[in-house]
């Protein structure tokens, strides 16, 4: 039982640094190639995408709220550093 929770764990920490080192993914409607295909079988023309507008990379669920998260420790981190290091300052002047 413990074997599958670690497991578990193992997944979504891989899956959410993928996230982050690949936040893009292919189109889910033109597949990465820009261009959809419109019209019937005898006019068909080649348009550009309307999902992802013509460029062939569409934002993964999810990436954006890693991202955000990261930035938020990161800021929360440096935030504790300065204090520290404030801190650190006024204590030998004394």
């Amino acid at each position: 039982m413990v074997n599958h929770i670690l497991l578990g764990f193992a997944v979504l920490a891989a899956w959410l640094l993928s996230l982050w080192v690949h936040p893009f993914g292919k189109c889910p409607h033109c597949r990465g190639r820009r261009i959809v295909m419109r019209g019937s079988k005898r006019r068909r023309r080649p348009v550009r995408c309307w999902l992802c507008k013509g460029i062939g990379r569409r934002q993964r669920p999810g990436s954006r709220t890693v991202h955000r998260t990261v930035r938020k420790i990161r800021r929360e981190l440096a935030r504790q550093r300065t204090a520290r290091q404030h801190a650190i300052s006024h204590s030998s002047e004394e």
